[in-house]
């Protein structure tokens, strides 16, 4: 699954894959509440949804960081079958200067 929505990702939004990384992290059982509700599995009905946190580079357009959020709600929902509407994306914003990566400091325009 992370292989297919990492290619996925790459070319819906013509993001190198070189700078994509993806990780998925199952929460315990009972570890994640809302409405004060906590399952032990993932309902399908929609009230616990599967949380994504996409962080890129500064510099978006409002388009390009709706075709991010788009493209990974697609994949995610294609190949585990969770519903498109029960997806829940958040962006963070990553500001040049802001990323230590291979041995240095990354700045960008």
């Amino acid at each position: 699954m992370i292989k297919g929505v990492t290619e996925d990702f790459s070319r819906s939004t013509d993001v190198p894959i070189e700078h994509i990384t993806v990780t998925w992290e199952f929460i315990p059982a009972r570890h994640y509440a809302v409405a004060g509700l906590m399952p032990q599995n993932q309902p399908q009905g929609g009230s616990h949804p599967v949380l994504v946190d996409l962080h890129a580079p500064s510099g978006q357009s409002q388009k390009h960081l709706e075709v991010m959020m788009e493209s990974i709600a697609f994949s995610i929902s294609n190949r585990s079958g969770v519903s498109y509407n029960n997806i829940f994306i958040q962006f963070h914003k990553i500001q040049s200067g802001h990323i230590f990566d291979d041995g240095a400091v990354k700045y960008w325009k």
